[in-house]
């Protein structure tokens, strides 16, 4: 299942990461692509030291979080409509 296909620049595995636990989702290459990667240490460290990093950090998982309530809505109203629908016998 595709959960979401990440553009150039953008940050996987923020939230794990902050929260010190394992990865939740995997990622695939659709293409070529340099991946950097930074020690949670190191990103704590940086974050602490620059509020306004750390307030874009807050709006990114914020964002996250609504397009997953969206998504998990949108599933549950999917079903909601299936299961009214009239059974033909």
């Amino acid at each position: 299942m595709t959960f979401r296909i990440a553009g150039p620049g953008e940050i996987l595995g923020l939230s794990a990461t902050l929260a010190g636990s394992q990865h939740e989702i995997t990622a695939e290459l659709l293409d070529n692509a340099h991946v950097a990667t930074v020690r949670r240490k190191d990103l704590l460290g940086f974050l602490h030291e620059h509020r306004e990093a750390c307030l874009q950090v807050v709006n990114l998982l914020s964002e996250d979080l609504h397009i997953a309530y969206d998504r998990v809505r949108s599933l549950g109203l999917g079903r909601s409509r299936r299961s009214r629908a009239p059974r033909v016998q």
